[in-house]
């Protein structure tokens, strides 16, 4: 079965974009509006069956998979209590299946060749929804509403349900593809180059400022750290480098303008006084959170419990403030635990000496962080979509640091060393050894 594993991991990674408009509804109906049977868990069920080969996790892994498993059973706990309690089982299913897929990556992604088709499958999940978003922002919609297409006339979206949760989806996606595209340069380099560029016109052209906040807070920060531990400006990196830069300044001298025009009305829409400010709407998510400090009001039944003003119209626009709200301040806290757990593992296999493992960690490292930012003036962690690639890339962290374990473990059996040194030695004769035919010989 292993060889079979890297096509499922291809398949997981890209039927978790296409999965949105296709469905199996008519299993739906009992779960009020949720869609619990995906294109996606075709693969997922595959890999629980078929999968097989194993390696021991790391034991970085285990404090990080221990808040995991809190933090989605202390969800849950609302089935108890919600007032809407249909509401609390649609949102169950979306956390199951990001769990699943969660467990399905750590369990199952074992080498790096499966490492490798995973982000295969991202590439071709970027480059599908990338172009669809630069049709729409050019073009229009292009007719794909069998595939959940819909179109607002402005910002492009994609397949996904608002612009934001494309928008999200397209950073994620593009960070993670740069790592491929400059720095590893695995096999398919040139189609990792391209849809990392066709992934940031597409992040652009859905017009977010949350996710462009994530995507270049967290480009930079990550840019300048490897810039002052010397590893960013490698050899073979510098060329794409100095074209993305080329690229960067000839957009922000032909789009610059628009770009500052969606920052313009930021101010007044976060602090005004109107109910639907961002202001206002923290304040009422606190307000709930302080009236139901432990629990909090049960999954998917925030606007059961907002303000008169907002009507049940605006939910807060802070996914930190959603889950303090719905599951109360141990669930807030225990999610905010789960970010910062899974940035010291991946801060952590950022000090390997294996490039392959060090710009895996990198490229986790760096989506996380827009993540992190971008949840912040953004409910969005709410969505499946969301939930489902985020997990993967949590999932991704831990998989760098089992592979780094193993290896380790192997290099401390001296018979692996031997054979490893034979190796290094035969190689290091024939790269000494005369080419056929050469003089002298």
């Amino acid at each position: 079965m292993a060889r079979y594993t890297k096509y499922i991991l291809l398949l997981l990674t890209f039927f978790a974009t296409i999965a949105q408009g296709v469905t199996f509804a008519s299993l739906t109906a009992h779960i009020a509006g949720a869609d619990p049977v995906h294109i996606v868990d075709v693969p997922l069920l595959l890999l629980f069956i078929l999968g097989r080969k194993r390696i021991k996790q790391s034991r970085q892994a285990l404090v990080p998979i221990a808040l995991t498993v809190l933090f989605f059973l202390w969800s849950a706990t609302g089935v108890f209590f919600a007032m809407n309690k249909p509401f609390v089982n649609q949102e169950l299913v979306y956390n199951l299946r990001a769990l699943l897929i969660f467990f399905a990556i750590i369990l199952f992604v074992n080498t790096r060749e499966d490492l490798q088709y995973f982000f295969l499958g991202f590439a071709f999940g970027l480059l599908y929804e990338g172009l669809i978003a630069i049709h729409q922002w050019l073009r229009g919609p292009v007719g794909l509403s069998i595939l959940g297409e819909q179109f607002w006339g402005w910002q492009a979206m994609g397949t996904f349900v608002h612009p934001s949760v494309a928008g999200f989806y397209m950073s994620l996606m593009s960070v993670l593809t740069f790592r491929m595209a400059v720095y590893l340069r695995p096999k398919y380099h040139p189609f990792y180059v391209a849809a990392f560029f066709i992934g940031v016109v597409a992040l652009y052209a859905t017009l977010n400022r949350a996710n462009w906040l994530g995507f270049a807070g967290a480009m930079v920060l990550m840019f300048a750290i490897d810039f002052f531990r010397g590893k960013a400006l490698t050899k073979k990196a510098r060329g794409l480098l100095a074209l993305m830069a080329v690229v960067a300044l000839l957009g922000a001298l032909r789009y610059g303008t628009i770009i500052i025009d969606r920052f313009s009305d930021a101010e007044d829409s976060m602090m005004s006084d109107r109910s639907s400010s961002r202001k206002n709407l923290a304040a009422d998510a606190i307000r709930i959170m302080n009236d139901h400090p432990v629990t909090g009001v049960g999954l998917n039944n925030y606007k059961e419990f907002v303000s008169k003003q907002t009507a049940g119209l605006q939910i807060v626009h802070c996914s930190y403030l959603l889950i303090g709200a719905e599951t109360g301040y141990p669930g807030m806290i225990l999610f905010i635990a789960i970010i910062a757990s899974f940035l010291y593992v991946g801060f952590k296999q950022r000090k390997s000496k294996d490039p392959f493992i060090y710009h895996i960690s990198s490229a986790a490292v760096t989506a996380i962080i827009a993540f992190a930012i971008a949840m912040l003036p953004s409910p969005d962690y709410r969505n499946l979509y969301v939930k489902n690639h985020i997990w993967m890339v949590f999932g991704i962290t831990l998989v760098a640091a089992k592979i780094e374990a193993h290896q380790r473990k192997l290099l401390a059996d001296p018979r692996v060393r031997a054979k490893l040194l034979e190796r290094k030695k035969a190689l290091l004769q024939s790269r000494r050894a005369p080419a056929f035919g050469a003089r002298g010989g």
